[in-house]
């Protein structure tokens, strides 16, 4: 008796990265109301037994999220400004790339976060944080130009809102117009310590 082979259709595997991405994704399209379990399994193409297994429930996605945002999208604004350290104006022209590329800073997970944290506590307090070390990173580059103090800080804080301000108000230039205009704002900002 010849026996016959039976290929069986596979679920594809996922694990927890998958299912943060996916809710970074809703997120992003939608707002937090957006992250929900049902629709995220259904998008995947899985079962919801999946999000079980990697989650207890929808609070603890929510708190891999912020934890996601935090780690990842700050991460290459601080590598731009450290492969630099001791040289300002790299440090400077480095941060701008960062956000004029928006390869691997992502906009819209800030902006998303940012209208998150506008009805959550806890994503406030992150994005408060967040925003505080970047601040913090900026002024260090200013303190590197020579500012000192409250000076050097409040730099960084219009070099900072200004970016933020930027994508808030989603300002529709392209990336050849950004980079021709990035030295005309790097000059402004940095002024002349």
């Amino acid at each position: 008796m010849a026996r016959k082979s039976k290929t069986l259709a596979k679920t594809p595997r996922l694990d927890r990265v998958d299912w943060i991405k996916a809710a970074r994704d809703a997120l992003i399209l939608g707002g937090e109301a957006r992250v929900k379990v049902d629709p995220l399994a259904t998008e995947m193409g899985v079962t919801t037994g999946s999000f079980y297994w990697h989650f207890k429930n929808r609070q603890e996605l929510l708190a891999a999220l912020l934890a996601d945002w935090e780690a990842n999208n700050s991460a290459a604004l601080i590598d731009a400004v450290r492969r630099h350290d001791g040289n300002p104006d790299k440090q400077m022209d480095a941060l701008a790339d960062t956000w004029i590329g928006e390869a691997d800073f992502n906009p819209a997970y800030d902006a998303a976060m940012r209208d998150w944290a506008r009805t959550s506590k806890k994503a406030e307090k992150i994005v408060r944080r967040v925003d505080d070390q970047r601040i913090a990173l900026i002024q260090e580059i200013f303190e590197g130009f020579g500012y000192k103090g409250v000076e050097a800080l409040i730099r960084a804080r219009i070099t900072y809102f200004h970016q933020v301000g930027y994508y808030a108000l989603r300002i529709n230039e392209s990336r050849a117009e950004r980079l021709r205009l990035k030295a005309t704002y790097l000059r402004a900002l940095k002024g002349s310590s």
